[in-house]
């Protein structure tokens, strides 16, 4: 799937506008980074790492999901499917934070 950034009203796609986002300039220049420090470089690091997280975060919880509700309905009495269903929409609380986490990221426009 292609980076898309609306940017003054225009879409711009690809790398170039991540590089251009974080370096200022598109990706053609980008060996050219003077004034910028190691703690640049990190950041952008960290951020791709904690945009990784959150997919794979995303990801497991709604495994949960799917997971307790084979488990609802396999059980046998109705307490266990009052736990179930407890766990179920805990996950999904659990899939609203992680969705809101990544749309506000979005947002921002930390999210490539």
């Amino acid at each position: 799937m292609p980076i898309v950034r609306t940017v003054g009203g225009e879409r711009e796609a690809g790398m170039g506008s991540f590089w251009k986002r974080i370096f200022g300039r598109g990706q053609d220049d980008a060996d050219d980074r003077k004034g910028l420090s190691g703690g640049d470089y990190v950041r952008v690091s960290e951020l791709m790492q904690f945009n990784r997280n959150l997919v794979e975060a995303l990801k497991h919880e709604h495994v949960g999901v799917e997971l307790y509700t084979r488990y609802l309905l396999e059980a046998n009495d109705e307490e266990g499917r009052e736990m179930y269903r407890k766990l179920i929409e805990e996950e999904r609380r659990h899939l609203r934070m992680v969705e809101g986490e990544i749309a506000e990221h979005k947002r921002k426009g930390y999210w490539s």
